[in-house]
């Protein structure tokens, strides 16, 4: 977040983060990791009305509990009957010539696939008040003392 915060603000995107829970310890590869977060916030510079929230958080339900992020943002959301499509490859809510947007349609998908690799999810509901939350799960490690593997 930290990477990306200078190029969302000079892009004129207010990016607010919020850690609601301590230290989350996680076994995986950082560098998927990151690109899934990556993933997540360039549809949101691209989409989102320069407004973004990223929130950190820990939601109970798996043996030790699920390590959350989620990526609200104030666009104009996803159509209830596109909502089933966006995960899969090539697919695009916008015409990229008629719009301006660049992109393969390909970021959600390989962030889902790369989520699932790590046994977590990314999901999609609608943001209260208007807008999209995109969330990464991932499962909690048990040891907080475990390391990822390289």
């Amino acid at each position: 977040i930290d990477t990306c915060r200078p190029h969302l603000e000079d892009a004129g995107i207010r990016i607010s983060l919020e850690m609601e829970a301590p230290a989350l310890p996680l076994l995986g590869d950082r560098d998927a990791l990151g690109q899934i977060i990556l993933n997540l916030l360039s549809n949101a510079e691209k989409y989102g009305g320069g407004e973004v929230l990223i929130r950190v958080r820990r939601e109970e339900g798996a043996s030790n509990g699920l390590a959350c992020v989620d990526v609200l943002d104030r666009g104009s959301g996803i159509p209830v009957n596109q909502r089933g499509a966006i995960f899969e490859p090539f697919h695009r809510l916008h015409d990229s010539l008629a719009s301006g947007i660049s992109g393969s349609g390909l970021g959600l998908t390989l962030a889902r696939r790369m989520a699932q690799a790590h046994g977590g999810a990314v999901t999609y509901s609608s943001r209260e008040g208007g807008g999209s939350c995109f969330t990464l799960r991932l499962p909690v490690t048990g040891n907080q003392n475990e390391t990822s593997p390289k």
